[in-house]
């Protein structure tokens, strides 16, 4: 930590900001969850970041074991095991941010990738009566499924095989749906009472947010 600013206190949450709690650094940790990136997707991913600020919080990444370089001539950054262990407060700070969406994008940058963090944020885990299958979910070019299997919901990166429902929608009109209830802007093919209770975040009976 030489040369790098602290908060100086002998507090385990103090320490982790000391590692992460750097404007921009969450957000490569969240490039990252979504998969391995080049240092020129990085930059395309967060355009309000300077490229050598990006390349500072990779190398102080890296540095703390967060991140690594995997590939051909290590062109690819990659979180670690350890750096993975930020997953799941990715994953409860997205719940938590959920509550200061409803505004709607304005003139924020709106990447459809982000969907399938905030669909798994807000839907992963158990649903208890909920019937088995599975929802592809297109949001722009970007596709994921919704699967439901056993008492469990995953939110996967891979086609559904047999799906019995299509949703697609752009993010913001995603979000309005899983988080609000509100479909309006989302289309829906096959079965819509079923895609609706699987992005249903209340049968896993927990409220959307905090």
């Amino acid at each position: 930590m030489a040369g790098r600013k602290t908060y100086g206190q002998f507090c385990a949450l103090a320490r982790a900001m000391d590692h992460v709690g750097d404007r921009w650094t969450l957000l490569v940790v969240r490039e990252l969850l979504i998969a391995p990136a080049r240092y020129g997707d990085l930059a395309a991913a967060l355009p309000g970041a300077a490229t050598n600020l990006i390349a500072q919080r990779l190398r102080q990444l890296t540095d703390d074991g967060i991140v690594e370089r995997i590939g051909p001539a290590g062109a690819h950054y990659a979180l670690t095991s350890h750096g993975r262990g930020l997953e799941p407060v990715i994953m409860e700070l997205i719940r938590w941010g959920a509550a200061y969406m409803a505004t709607g994008p304005g003139n924020d940058v709106v990447d459809e990738r982000w969907a399938w963090l905030a669909v798994r944020a807000l839907l992963e885990g158990l649903a208890p009566g909920l019937p088995p299958g599975a929802v592809a979910v297109r949001c722009g070019e970007f596709e994921f499924s919704v699967v439901v299997e056993g008492s469990g919901r995953h939110v996967v990166r891979e086609a559904a095989g047999e799906r019995r429902a299509v949703v697609s929608a752009p993010l913001p009109a995603l979000l309005g749906a899983v988080a609000s209830g509100e479909w309006d802007d989302v289309r829906l093919e096959g079965d819509g009472a079923f895609a609706r209770a699987v992005l249903d975040p209340g049968s896993s009976g927990r409220p959307p947010w905090p």
